[in-house]
């Protein structure tokens, strides 16, 4: 599709939570879009292993072990990238966790956990980013990964529901205050995708059911209209849209990638 460009330098994109699953396959996408991609993640091991695959591609990158919690962390990540390229194009919000607990039995630390990397990170990640393409004066790009759960809500997954129903509020209000500055900010709600995080969820529901995790992650496919999961790629197809030219007027969206399964 192309990168987004301001010149002939290559544009950098950085991507949180880069080490596996819709991270890496986001990481890969935008390397082969032409971009220069900075690898953020907590897993240092996973993390070598994901830098080693775009490099293999020709792909300009970098690694950044880091555990974006905390909010030092975060600066630390986007200070890093700009000493590396000395600029900042593009930022994914992808870096997230979950918690699959009845609602009931969700405590303080559980909620503290969720919400702490799942949208206070999101919004100063996104704040130091924005800092730094202000600064640039060129054009950016932020994607926020968020879920349809943050649509409709989950009896199960309360905080993690709560946490991306706020990402898509913080991406709404980003998109507000950027414009005037060039800077694009729209989220990606994912449904069922075939990564490590949906087999986990399916283990512990599977045990409410009293069924095995493939049959949880069955009954769950069978609701998707399209009939199947969705694969990190596809979720990696919809990222690269929004940091590319062709996205240049869509600013304060929440696109759905699911399949169907939600449609509002």
């Amino acid at each position: 599709m192309g990168p987004l460009r301001q010149d002939a330098v290559t544009p950098v994109a950085v991507v949180t939570g880069a080490a596996q699953g819709i991270g890496r396959a986001t990481a890969v996408r935008l390397a082969a879009d032409g971009f220069a991609v900075a690898l953020v993640d907590l897993n240092a091991d996973t993390l070598e292993s994901a830098v080693r695959e775009v490099a293999e591609r020709d792909g300009k990158t970098v690694a950044i072990h880091a555990d974006l919690a905390s909010l030092d962390e975060v600066t630390r990540a986007i200070e890093q990238v700009q000493t590396t390229w000395g600029r900042l194009d593009a930022l994914v919000n992808n870096a997230g966790r979950e918690i699959t607990k009845p609602f009931t039995e969700i405590s303080p630390a559980d909620w503290e956990a969720i919400l702490s990397l799942d949208l206070r990170t999101v919004f100063f990640a996104t704040q130091q980013a924005a800092r730094a393409m202000i600064a640039r004066g060129a054009e950016g790009r932020i994607v926020n990964i968020a879920s349809i759960a943050g649509r409709s809500g989950r009896s199960d997954q309360a905080p993690y529901a709560a946490a991306k129903a706020g990402v898509i509020s913080v991406t709404r209000s980003a998109a507000r205050a950027l414009a005037t500055h060039r800077i694009t900010v729209n989220a990606i709600c994912p449904g069922i995708v075939d990564t490590a995080m949906t087999r986990r969820i399916h283990e512990r529901r599977a045990r409410e059911l009293g069924v095995s995790p493939e049959e949880s992650l069955r009954r769950m496919v069978g609701r998707i209209p399209l009939g199947r999961m969705a694969s990190p790629d596809d979720v990696a197809a919809a990222v690269s849209f929004f940091c590319s030219p062709q996205a240049s007027y869509i600013t304060g969206q929440a696109l759905n990638v699911c399949g169907g399964i939600e449609m509002d």
